[in-house]
C-alpha cells in the first residue's frame, strides 16, 4: 500500500497545484478583463466627448452659415434697390437732357433757377446796389 499512498499523495499534490494555477490564471485573466473593460469605457467616453464637441462646432458653423446667408440676402436686396434707384435716376437725367425744361433755360440765361430771380450783387463791382444799403 505504500505505493498507492505515494501515488495518491502525488496525485493530490498535482491536483492541488493545478487548482492553484487555474485560480491564479483565472484571477489574472479577470484582472485583465477588468482593465480592458475599463479601457473600453474610457475610450467610449472620450469618443462621446469628441462627438459632442464636433456636434457643437458643426452647430455653430451652421448657425454662422445661416446668418451669413441672411446677411447676403439682405445685401443683395439692398443692391437691387440701389440698382433700381440708379437706373431710375439715370432715366430722369437722360430725359432732362433730351427735353430741357423752362427752368433749365432760365438757369442757363443767368436766372436763379427754380423760377426765382437771379441773386443781386450787393454792391460788388459791376453789380446793382441793394436798395436798403446806404453807403
Amino acid at each position: 500500500m505504500d505505493g498507492q499512498d505515494t501515488h495518491q499523495t502525488q496525485h493530490e499534490q498535482v491536483t492541488s497545484h493545478l487548482h492553484q494555477t487555474i485560480q491564479t490564471e483565472g484571477a489574472a485573466a479577470l484582472g485583465r478583463d477588468q482593465q480592458l473593460g475599463q479601457a473600453l469605457l474610457d475610450t467610449k467616453a472620450q469618443h462621446q466627448r469628441e462627438l459632442q464637441n464636433h456636434e457643437r462646432i458643426l452647430n455653430a458653423m451652421m448657425a454662422d452659415l445661416e446668418a451669413n446667408k441672411e446677411a447676403r440676402a439682405r445685401q443683395e436686396s439692398h443692391i437691387a434697390e440701389l440698382t433700381a434707384a440708379v437706373t431710375s435716376l439715370m432715366g430722369q437725367v437722360k430725359g432732362k437732357r433730351s427735353n430741357p425744361t423752362p427752368e433749365r433755360n432760365a438757369g442757363a440765361a443767368g436766372g436763379g433757377g427754380g423760377g426765382r430771380p437771379p441773386p443781386t450783387m450787393h454792391g460788388a463791382a459791376g453789380g446793382t446796389p441793394d436798395p436798403g444799403d446806404s453807403e
